[in-house]
């Protein structure tokens, strides 16, 4: 059998495919979006400026020169991760936020004729009455 492609990297291919296809599905299940985003660099960068600042991988703390942001480095890298994914879905504004919260409404009958809806009724995905 002939292949461009070593052994192992196919293994590892063959792994992290099927762990998307689990992502993909645990996401359809629970009604939520699964976005595929290109992780390179995000130890680097800084979450709240976008500075890139090189660090060994024995620094486990992420610490901006430019604006001046500490936090876990992976901690760090993950927020990156999000915005990428809020970014390819055009959900994001600005380093770690998005335009609004994801929201689930409920309205009674009476709200459907006055147009009011009271607090209650609204409840924020994630939140442990949603």
């Amino acid at each position: 059998m002939s292949s461009d492609i070593p052994i192992e990297a196919r293994g590892q291919d063959a792994s992290w495919s099927r762990f998307l296809d689990l992502l993909e599905y645990k996401g359809e299940l629970h009604r939520t979006h699964v976005v595929e985003v290109d992780a390179r660099g995000t130890t680097k960068e800084c979450n709240q400026c976008s500075v890139e600042t090189s660090k060994p991988l024995w620094v486990r703390e992420h610490s901006c020169p430019a604006c001046g942001h500490t936090e876990n480095r992976d901690l760090n890298a993950a927020k990156n991760i999000l915005d990428r994914g809020l970014n390819k879905l055009s959900l994001h504004v600005g380093p770690g936020r998005s335009e609004s919260p994801p929201v689930e409404t409920v309205l009674p009958a009476f709200a459907r004729h006055s147009g009011r809806v009271d607090a209650k009724h609204v409840v924020e995905a994630g939140s442990p009455a949603a």
